[in-house]
């Protein structure tokens, strides 16, 4: 921490001149300065900090057995022009921890500029998985009301309404990708059709900013593959059919997809061993999914260019007096294997035959959100169910000399033959379920264990009519069967427990949460463990 003193300095200076600057055009209507303050401590015993407190949490908690931070961020945002549709909002924040993969880190540092309904994103911005948490309970609670959750809703109150897993492509368990990204984040009518049709979709580049971890985690591991300068890019498109008020049915379904290209691969054996294109043509392949040029490696060329995936989302919504019914389910893809209903076989000549292959890699859930004054302590309750076992079979091969047809299989989720694999900062950036690297004690930056089975129970509620309480509870079981290539010699299984209780006095400036989780499992261990965070924010100015 010493050498790091003169940097910490710095960017607090940076970020303290800039909101300065931001603070300077108070004056202008709708303006506003907030700040927040967050203390976190996790204590257990076993081999980790238990998996629940460390799961979808945006790789803020560690999993060393003893870690904590401190939070500081700064809000500003300011609404311009005559008809107010150009609203500007800046977040900084930064953490300085304890026992985590960094002694300080910048968790947040981005701008949002929006223009009615298309917003443009530059920076580094905590976001969450799609359709994962699509319906926020409390409204009218304390919890809501709290100015805790009203300033910084993402933070606070949207983690109290996470009853699954998290989604398969990304799932908010790591920290955060810089990027630029144009999207409209909320939907919006589509044109001609009555307020039937809505939509929303977004398009980002951007990059990792892991290289010195995967270099430093993986240093005793001479044969390891890890990145430097890896490119991310995403892009999604969602859609929603239906009218609550004219009838009791709403679908809602999109397609989100990934990509990890360019950069430079190492080991520690033998330096560099090979560099990737970041050409303009590579960055329009990460959109269009193509095979790689000639200075790609064979693999690339044959298949599709960087490590590509994606997920298929479907939900219905039963909407009723009483309750909201939500039946849901999410597809994980990779390249143009189980992108749909069929896969190609191709013989040494090129010919193709298509063979019908069904989704066996799949999602499903179904959440009931209590709308009526019975049972007025509970806001919601869910049920999932995941498997990842198939991955399109256990064999894979290119047709060649020796082997006239081609197999598709083994697809190996989350990891990759050239890339270190689906992660940041040694958390994986899908489903956390999938136990993330930075368990791995070798060194390895592969996932250990794709192959599982989930069921996963949540439910939620509130206790404002004696005290201003809310509370979560999750359970989680799964079973592990290793990867087609290394399969564990046994199965293995984890069962995971977590009790969230939150205290959030209304219009207070003040949260407190106290969290219990406990695991056993043949994987990560028997754990047990307590979470204590303290958050307070606050108004510099804030002129209507």
């Amino acid at each position: 921490m010493r050498g790091k003193k003169p940097y910490i300095t710095r960017i607090i200076t940076f970020l303290s001149t800039v909101f300065f600057a931001l603070s300077t055009i108070n004056a202008q209507s709708n303006s506003y300065m907030r700040y927040f303050t967050q203390f976190n401590v996790i204590t257990s015993t076993g081999e980790y900090a238990p998996f629940m407190l460390t799961a979808n949490r945006q790789g803020t908690s560690s999993v060393e057995n003893n870690n904590g931070y401190l939070r500081y961020g700064l809000t500003f945002g300011t609404t311009i022009g005559k008809n107010r549709n150009l609203h500007l909002n800046t977040v900084a924040d930064i953490i300085i921890g304890h026992n985590q993969k960094a002694d300080f880190f910048v968790q947040q540092l981005y701008a949002d500029i929006s223009w009615k309904w298309l917003t443009f994103s530059v920076g580094s911005k905590e976001r969450y998985g799609e359709m994962q948490y699509d319906i926020m309970q409390f409204s009218g609670s304390n919890l809501a009301s709290n100015k805790a959750n009203r300033y910084f809703g993402n933070m606070f109150s949207l983690q109290q309404s996470m009853l699954g897993s998290g989604g398969l492509s990304y799932s908010g368990n790591s920290r955060p990708i810089p990027q630029i990204r144009v999207e409209i984040p909320h939907y919006i009518p589509f044109p001609w059709t009555n307020g039937w049709v809505e939509i929303r979709g977004h398009i980002a580049y951007g990059m990792f900013t892991d290289a010195g971890f995967q270099s430093s985690f993986s240093r005793n591991n001479l044969t390891t593959q890890y990145g430097k300068n890896l490119l991310y890019h995403s892009k999604a498109g969602f859609i929603k059919i239906g009218k609550a008020e004219k009838f009791p049915l709403i679908f809602e379904g999109g397609l989100e997809m990934y990509t990890q290209f360019g950069g430079d691969i190492y080991t520690h054996k033998d330096g560099k061993i090979i560099s990737m294109p970041r050409r303009a043509m590579d960055f329009w392949k990460a959109f269009i999914p193509l095979s790689g040029s000639d200075d790609t490696p064979t693999v690339e060329q044959t298949n599709i260019s960087g490590n590509q995936m994606g997920s298929w989302h479907a939900a219905f919504t039963i909407p009723t007096k009483v309750a909201d019914i939500r039946i849901f389910g999410e597809h994980f893809f990779e390249d143009f294997s189980q992108l749909f209903f069929f896969e190609y076989q191709s013989d040494r000549k090129g010919n193709r035959n298509i063979i019908y292959y069904p989704w066996r890699d799949i999602k499903l859930g179904i959440r009931v959100t209590n709308k009526s004054h019975h049972l007025p302590f509970i806001s919601a309750i869910q049920y999932e169910y995941l498997s990842t076992e198939d991955q399109s079979g256990a064999l894979y091969h290119d047709p060649s000399e020796n082997f006239s047809e081609q197999m598709d299989g083994a697809d190996n989720y989350y990891n990759h033959g050239i890339y270190p694999g689906w992660h940041h900062w040694g958390m994986g950036i899908g489903n956390p379920l999938v136990f993330s690297p930075i368990y791995n004690t070798n060194g390895s930056l592969q996932f250990r264990g794709n192959r599982i089975t989930a069921h996963t129970v949540g439910i939620n509620g509130t206790l404002e009519q004696s005290i201003p309480l809310s509370y979560r509870l999750m359970y989680t079981y799964s079973e592990n069967l290793g990867t087609y290539a290394n399969p564990f010699n046994e199965k293995k299984y984890t069962t995971s427990l977590l009790a969230d209780i939150t205290i959030a006095p209304a219009n207070s400036k003040w949260l407190g949460r106290i969290s219990l989780a406990y695991d056993k499992s043949n994987i990560i261990g028997e754990n047990t463990g307590i979470m204590f965070t303290l958050s307070r924010v606050g108004t510099i100015f804030d002129k209507k």
